[in-house]
């Protein structure tokens, strides 16, 4: 019995000093350790309490408590007494991580974007008030064309004073002060106008070509009405028998677009003079571009090799591109598609128009010249007595002639209806690179590298053979070098008794028919191989480096 006791006091001692601490070490959750105060606090409890367990133990009688005895009890404090750890103590998980961050980003765009809208209202607020200024600005200027004309009241005052007449000297401009005083001039704003030079001296342009004898050929046009000369007068005029006085080149302005990256291999401008196509010599598609600004207007896509020439009809609605996919193909210039691909042997090298747009002749590799119907998209006939390629090919005016150059050294003049060879030009030396009627069907201008000739078509013979060595040089090259003539024409409608060539030496050249006397020279960056004329007073030219040039002639 006293065994059992002390077995059962020291039992529950045990239990008070290490079970229960134990218990509460080993929870999972457990806080941390209490401070030294509480712990002592703990211990001197447990004391007490072991003690008044071990006091009522003794009373127990001595056969029976040591067989009730549950030894779960001391755990049970222990479960009570843990004490779990604030939430602001515990580390905080990924899913929070995540939301802090993405409520930061927030934070920062919403800020960018204030920042966005207050510099967005600060360049409106500027821009406004700059405007405002241009607008204030622009109520005191009159705008005319391409320059401004400042509106105040001594200017307006000045235009009630009759104008002064100062174009020319001496005796000529005394004579104009005296017409203009008795009433042959017909005066409009700031420029006046020669009625009766209008009458006896028509500049009109008919609507495919140089002047005509129409009514319209003798009417003075500007905007939307025209200065009426009456038939009588026009009839008058004619019987009079005098002729049109061709014009002289006073003035010019050459423009540079920018081009091509590498040579341009044809060019070609629209009747017009608005619009110009041009292509290089790595191209399959023809681009059309605004003369004014050179912006690309619109593309013609269909080719499957290089375009070598292009030609517009003369009223631009249509246009054709000679390539070296032995094709030439008819477009629609109002919205750049395909409406008849005509078929070669070989590759096809120029092509050119007739003046009432209904057929085009092509000259092609296989030394044969075709003439196509624009509206059936056949074949009529086909001119096969050049001996070598074909190089260039021009109707004359009145559609009934054709001519051709060769590399057989020959120009040949024959029927557009029946393919008869009417004669033959053999002047010149080598390679017959160009050719081109003039716009009255007078005579014939082509070159080879050698010399450009002036054939007379109604005398039948040649009137001017200009070797390029007769040419004075101009320029900073070295000229020693070898020159040659690349190309020539005839220039724009209003200037087209004169000539206009490129030389290899770089520079463009105008000459006079008769003479051979250059009138302008124009130097370009690179060799001119390819040039259009137009029908008024425009030239459009392109070199080896794949500028463009256009050159307006007054």
């Amino acid at each position: 019995s006293f065994f059992r006791a002390f077995f059962t006091c020291l039992f529950f001692c045990t239990c008070d000093r290490f079970c229960i601490p134990m218990g509460c070490g080993s929870s999972t959750n457990s806080a941390a350790p209490p401070p030294p105060a509480e712990t002592e606090k703990f211990k001197t409890d447990g004391t007490k309490k072991t003690q008044k367990k071990a006091s009522l133990a003794a009373d127990l009688p001595t056969s029976k408590p040591a067989e009730k005895v549950d030894t779960s009890l001391p755990s049970v404090p222990a479960q009570e007494e843990v004490v779990e750890a604030p939430k602001s103590a515990r580390k905080p998980s990924f899913g929070a991580e995540m939301t802090q961050s993405m409520s930061r980003l927030d934070d920062v765009a919403r800020k960018r974007e204030e920042e966005e809208q207050r510099e967005m209202s600060r360049r409106k607020s500027v821009h406004q008030n700059q405007k405002d200024e241009d607008d204030q600005i622009m109520e005191e200027l009159f705008m005319f064309s391409d320059f401004t004309v400042p509106m105040k009241k001594k200017d307006v005052k000045k235009k009630k004073e009759e104008p002064k007449l100062s174009i020319v000297e001496g005796d000529m401009e005394e004579q104009i002060v005296k017409d203009y005083l008795e009433k042959k001039y017909f005066q409009y704003s700031d420029f006046i106008v020669n009625l009766e030079e209008q009458i006896l001296n028509p500049t009109g342009l008919a609507e495919n070509g140089p002047p005509t004898n129409d009514i319209e050929a003798y009417r003075f046009a500007f905007g939307d009405f025209n200065l009426g000369i009456t038939e009588q007068q026009v009839k008058a005029a004619a019987a009079s028998g005098q002729k049109q006085q061709q014009r002289k080149i006073q003035n010019f302005k050459m423009t540079t677009l920018l081009g091509h990256s590498t040579r341009v291999k044809c060019i070609c401008l629209s009747p017009n003079e608005k619009f110009y196509v041009s292509s290089s010599a790595k191209d399959a598609t023809i681009v059309m571009y605004d003369i004014r600004n050179g912006r690309e207007f619109l593309y013609f896509d269909g080719h499957e090799d290089t375009i070598i020439g292009a030609h517009f009809s003369n009223d631009g609605k249509h246009l054709a591109t000679a390539s070296r996919d032995n094709t030439l193909i008819l477009w629609d210039t109002v919205i750049g598609k395909q409406i008849f691909v005509f078929e070669h042997e070989r590759i096809v090298i120029c092509c050119c128009f007739s003046r009432d747009g209904k057929y085009i002749v092509s000259g092609c590799q296989d030394k044969v010249c075709r003439v196509w119907s624009t509206k059936k998209g056949k074949e009529l006939l086909a001119f096969k007595e050049h001996e070598g390629i074909i190089t260039a090919v021009s109707y004359a005016p009145d559609g009934e002639n054709i001519v051709s150059a060769s590399s057989d050294r020959t120009l040949r003049i024959w029927s557009s209806t029946t393919g008869i060879s009417l004669s033959t030009i053999q002047e010149h030396t080598g390679i017959v690179m160009a050719c081109m009627y003039s716009f009255d069907g007078n005579y014939i201008v082509s070159n080879d590298e050698k010399v450009i000739n002036v054939w007379d078509v109604k005398k039948g013979k040649v009137t001017l053979c200009l070797k390029v060595e007769d040419v004075p040089f101009y320029g900073t090259l070295d000229a020693t070098k070898k020159r040659t003539w690349t190309i020539c024409s005839c220039c724009p409608g209003m200037f087209s008794h004169y000539i206009v060539a490129a030389c290899s030496d770089r520079n463009v050249y105008i000459l006079h028919p008769q003479t051979g006397e250059v009138i302008l020279s124009f130097f370009c960056k690179a060799a001119v191989y390819c040039l259009s004329s137009g029908l008024r007073n425009t030239l459009t030219l392109g070199d080896a480096f794949g500028n463009i040039y256009v050159i307006t002639l007054s």
